[in-house]
């Protein structure tokens, strides 16, 4: 199974990228920033060939790579600056991957060096499985974007469709599959926590997902007034075809966010949209049909009142609303 390992962009990585990397300094007017990995008690890390980035006000001002001990310095930075240091990338370790370590605010000054750490914690590790219509989905192009810091992780399902991700750092992801960068990726997503003191990171193990070059029905719902609810955390969306009866069902994600997104690939017709949410500890599970009376979005308790979505195989229709509140 190949493995991801830690590999992190960080937006103000990629806009620092464009413009440049800032042209050597002067000797009297440049400083210089000595970095050391550690955990964060401040025990030295002693991890060779981690990439690192330091970035100034406006253009990255140093890139190096760590010797045996854990250590780098960047030289040469032009003064005065205000600094952040980041790992770009970070190399298997153990069993285990660093999550993404990052130290800002670093003053250099002209003349001189500064010396500061960069902790780092064990990140967590998402894996999972992809299946197509004809079997294993291998060779598809994994992404894991952490919607709350930005970084991303890339990975490719292996030649039993299976992935993996580690290194990851604490926050809620959105997991892509794509089968090229032209068709709608499959999409799911999780949450996890790097370590936490002596609470280890998560290793969570994803239900198998299906995917599909392209997809014919996306089925979104959000909480009241946009906010996270338990009521759409493992709802079930079942699409029922007006003519046949034939169903087809898929789950929410488990994390509690806002808004939830559910994919079909299925033949044209007219089909019922029902949502059954889960139970909470307030309100038992509703059963909620996608309805447009009045040429309104929005969820019906009747099912009578539901108007039957027309879905194009091959093309792409989106229908959505929001759970009315107190659900």
């Amino acid at each position: 199974m190949r493995r991801i390992t830690g590999t992190a962009l960080v937006v103000a990585l990629a806009a620092a990228a464009l413009i440049g990397v800032a042209p050597p300094a002067s000797a009297a007017g440049a400083g210089s920033v000595s970095v050391q990995l550690t955990t964060p008690d401040g025990t030295a890390i002693r991890l060779p060939d981690v990439d690192l980035v330091a970035i100034g006000v406006d253009t990255v001002v140093g890139d190096a790579t760590t010797d045996a001990d854990g250590r780098v310095t960047f030289t040469g930075i032009p003064a005065p600056d205000t600094v952040t240091v980041a790992t770009r990338q970070l190399p298997p370790h153990g069993a285990a991957t660093y999550a993404p370590g990052t130290r800002s605010g670093i003053a250099v000054v002209g003349g001189s060096t500064v010396a500061v750490t960069v902790p780092l914690v064990v990140g967590a590790v998402v894996r999972g499985e992809v299946v197509g219509p004809d079997g294993p989905a291998a060779g598809r192009m994994m992404y894991a974007f952490n919607q709350d810091t930005s970084h991303v992780y890339r990975t490719t399902a292996d030649s039993a469709g299976r992935y993996e991700f580690v290194g990851l750092d604490t926050g809620l992801y959105r997991i892509e599959a794509y089968v090229s960068g032209l068709a709608s990726p499959g999409v799911w997503k999780t949450r996890v926590y790097q370590q936490r003191g002596t609470v280890p990171a998560s290793q969570v193990t994803l239900s198998r997902h299906y995917v599909h070059d392209d997809y014919d029905l996306v089925v979104y719902a959000n909480g009241p007034s946009y906010r996270p609810t338990a009521a759409l955390s493992e709802a079930t969306v079942t699409v029922t075809d007006a003519s046949t009866g034939a169903t087809f069902s898929t789950r929410f994600s488990s994390v509690l966010d806002s808004e939830q997104t559910a994919q079909f690939q299925i033949p044209s017709g007219q089909y019922v949209v029902e949502l059954r949410t889960t139970a909470t500890s307030t309100t038992p599970a509703q059963t909620l049909w996608l309805g447009r009376p009045g040429g309104t979005y929005r969820y019906v308790t009747e099912r009578a009142q539901a108007v039957p979505v027309r879905v194009v195989h091959g093309g792409y229709n989106g229908w959505g609303g929001m759970v009315p509140a107190g659900e």
